[in-house]
């Protein structure tokens, strides 16, 4: 395989993993999570899981495993990709409109998913 050949199929992987996920991630629905279990166990299977993946399972392995992480870290980091000191145009456009109490609901179930507190 030529070196052309490798550069081309490589940037056709990328664009069609690119192209697959985006509608794993909802980035056209800007739902922000709520006060309640219920609507955060929502936008958490609905916002979150089309890329980090349900139960932790990835959907590709450029995307990091994020159930029971900590909290202060989940939270300081949806903040970082909300206020653009983290760039990633997925997480960027997902969190763009998250509040810091969306923040937070969302850091507590994942870090207290799979102990008993789903």
């Amino acid at each position: 395989m030529g070196k052309i050949t490798m550069y081309r199929t490589l940037i056709i992987y990328g664009l069609s993993v690119s192209a697959l996920s985006l509608p794993g991630c909802s980035v056209f629905e800007k739902k922000p999570a709520a006060d309640t279990l219920a609507e955060t166990k929502y936008t958490a299977y609905y916002t979150c899981g089309g890329c980090h993946g349900p139960k932790n399972v990835r959907v590709n392995y450029m995307t990091p495993n994020i159930i029971g992480q900590k909290e202060g870290y989940l939270a300081a980091k949806i903040r970082d990709f909300r206020d653009m000191k983290r760039i990633n145009p997925y997480m960027n456009g997902v969190v763009s409109e998250m509040t810091d109490q969306d923040a937070n609901n969302l850091a507590a179930y994942y870090s207290n998913y799979g102990r008993g507190k789903k």
